[in-house]
């Protein structure tokens, strides 16, 4: 394929848009790398945020939280079926954005939790 078609591409275009979005993580205390900034704003002020897959040391729910809670947010529920870090990163995040209430929950998002023996 020449150049000049593989400049008009879609798919081309729209990766290069990405790119240029997408630098160098943020300089921060934080211990997980971040892309979207961890400074405080009012962006997501009043809303409330219920955030799915929240246990990884690493995942995207875990950050999302840490952005929500930085933009804002009223209140954030992190939850995942897997419960190993909530307490944890409900504390972190709720020490480093005290105006978020941050509370964690044990459940399966689609609806069925581990705990509900009812089948």
């Amino acid at each position: 394929m020449s150049s000049s078609k593989r400049a008009a591409d879609p798919a081309s275009l729209r990766l290069k848009q990405l790119s240029n979005h997408i630098g160098a993580p943020q300089k921060t205390d934080y211990p997980v790398l971040h892309y979207a900034s961890t400074e405080p704003t009012t962006r997501l002020k009043d809303k409330v945020a219920i955030i799915t897959g929240c246990n990884s040391e690493k995942g995207i729910g875990r950050a999302a939280a840490t952005c929500f809670a930085a933009s804002g947010a009223k209140a954030i529920v992190i939850a995942d079926l897997a419960m190993d870090n909530l307490a944890t990163w409900t504390e972190e995040i709720g020490k480093r954005y005290p105006d978020t209430k941050v509370e964690w929950k044990n459940f399966d998002a689609a609806g069925i939790s581990h705990l509900d023996n009812t089948g």
